[in-house]
């Protein structure tokens, strides 16, 4: 199955996804809901797990794509090349951002620091050495777009990649079962014990399952289906119960267990959707396409609105005036940086 196999209504989802790690972090900085409320812990469970959501959909989107490929020196360099000039480019403005107008995000940034950053290799040796917000989850990524060829080699037969899976999420387990539970709050440990590469790595492979289980059957599903299901797993979503202030507290255990599932679910029923040529579709897809910029940008669209807008402002102004920008940026910097960098990837690869 050649890379034109495009599943729109999963772009779609990527951009909701980004969307909503955007609207997680401009509500805690404008202070929009109060900790300990059902709209806040709402929203943090929609931010934290669109993240997760994105190595479901993207382990879908490979094996979709290239599950089936064979994989030469030609395959490999054309594979390598497109998929680091998808990456690269946008992280690279991001982290030349972050260093110009001395934003501390991260570790500091030393020689050794500056080497992982530049290279994409900081998630083999720790995701939270990112040079930029939310940058552990690129370095994840793009471990997985190394390994990505001889995982599909080694999962040629369906059974290796489901014994794959198991294998993967008992890795998990005592990070979601202990591990991050144990970290202290002090010095942020409890977020460098659950970015580790073996909490997530099982993730690419559940998406890997829902592609292989989309593949053998053309049933899909319809409009009110779609909207039904949809609509049930946002309702599964709301949090119920106690009100939480420490937001690792639906990032571990049995919640993790609970959200990762309500994550893989909404992968199922948005891959198995086919998005009609509808009125909606266009803006939709804007999302979609410019999801990277909106999540690696949005914490410079909240710098601007910090630095030219008055303190005191409303804190729903703020927010709404940043979420603008971020997708106004986002639409830019896809359009003038993102595509062009595709392109040359894409030239280099030599499609």
């Amino acid at each position: 199955m050649g890379p034109s196999s495009r599943i729109e209504s999963l772009d779609i989802l990527r951009g909701l996804m980004a969307l909503a790690v955007a609207v997680y972090h401009m509500s805690i900085w404008s202070r929009l809901f109060e900790a300990g409320t059902r709209a806040n812990n709402a929203i943090a469970i929609f931010g934290n797990y669109g993240v997760e959501g994105f190595f479901v959909v993207s382990g879908f989107c490979f094996f979709h794509l290239y599950g089936e490929s064979r994989w030469g020196s030609r395959e490999l360099r054309r594979f390598h090349v497109k998929r680091f000039f998808r990456i690269a480019p946008l992280y690279y403005l991001a982290v030349a951002l972050n260093l110009i107008l001395q934003q501390p995000v991260g570790p500091a940034p030393t020689i050794r620091m500056l080497a992982e950053n530049a290279t994409l290799s900081f998630g083999l040796f720790h995701p939270n050495h990112a040079l930029v917000l939310g940058g552990w989850s690129i370095g994840i990524e793009y471990v997985f777009y190394l390994a990505f060829p001889l995982l599909a080699l080694g999962t040629r037969r369906k059974l290796f990649l489901y014994l794959g899976a198991a294998l993967f999420l008992a890795l998990a387990f005592p990070w979601s079962f202990g591990k991050v539970q144990a970290a202290a709050h002090l010095g942020e440990m409890k977020f460098h014990a659950y970015v580790q590469l073996p909490n997530h790595a099982f993730l690419f492979l559940l998406g890997g399952i829902v592609a292989d289980v989309r593949r053998r059957t053309s049933w899909r599903l319809s409009l009110p289906w779609f909207l039904a299901a949809g609509g049930g797993l946002l309702l599964l979503a709301l949090p119920r119960g106690p009100v939480f202030y420490d937001h690792f507290e639906i990032m571990a255990g049995m919640a993790r267990v609970k959200y990762v599932g309500i994550c893989t679910l909404a992968v199922v029923v948005f891959a198995f959707y086919e998005m009609p040529n509808h009125f909606l579709r266009r803006p939709f897809l804007f999302l979609g396409d410019s999801s990277y910029s909106v999540y690696l940008l949005h914490p410079f669209a909240w710098l601007i609105v910090m630095k030219l807008l008055p303190s005191g402002l409303w804190s729903a102004w703020s927010f709404a005036l940043g979420l603008l920008l971020t997708l106004g940026l986002a639409g830019l910097v896809f359009r003038w940086v993102e595509k062009p960098a595709m392109g040359l990837g894409r030239r280099l690869a030599g499609e």
